[in-house]
């Protein structure tokens, strides 16, 4: 079956976007990651999770109108961007993006988007967080900033709070 629209994912650290992005690529959607200019956390690889570039490489691709939406975020005086370019959005079909990043679509481009918001449990969340072997950032501090980013968050098309979520489901309602 072809997929013609563009999947958002959207949920809070540890709500299961990895998860569903990989099932989603199972079956051929195609994926590219974000840019990102944060440290490489210890099992990530480059191209994987994200393609990693310095301030910049950030800068130059922000200034020739390279980027399609983007956020920042202040962690430890660390200044930290993700962005989707404008070739990746048009070249695939699955997006992680934050609530910040839905809003900063055009209208016509959230229009292919079918947007899923993963909405689980803090307590599930937080013991996925632990179980991760990533030290570059605390689990309070992630908490704390998504019960923010979300408190208000209502652009979505399909909102999932099972952590035991069908991927062929969310599949089958993509047009």
């Amino acid at each position: 079956m072809v997929k013609n629209e563009k999947i958002v994912i959207c949920g809070a650290s540890g709500s299961g976007k990895d998860f569903l992005l990989r099932g989603l690529t199972k079956k051929k959607l195609r994926y590219q990651p974000k840019i990102t200019t944060r440290p490489k956390r210890s099992l990530e690889q480059e191209g994987i999770e994200y393609n990693f570039v310095d301030n910049e490489i950030f800068d130059s691709l922000l200034e020739s109108n390279q980027i399609k939406v983007y956020q920042n975020f202040l962690i430890n005086d660390n200044d930290w961007y993700y962005a989707i370019s404008n070739q990746n959005f048009e070249d695939n079909q699955i997006f992680i993006m934050t609530p910040h990043e839905i809003s900063c679509l055009n209208v016509e481009d959230r229009k292919k988007c079918f947007v899923v918001y993963l909405d689980m449990d803090e307590d599930v969340r937080r013991s996925r967080i632990t179980n991760r072997d990533d030290n570059s950032d605390s689990i309070e501090r992630r908490i704390k900033s998504d019960k923010e980013d979300f408190k208000r968050f209502v652009d979505y098309d399909l909102k999932i709070s099972d952590p035991e979520f069908d991927i062929d489901m969310v599949y089958e309602l993509m047009n």
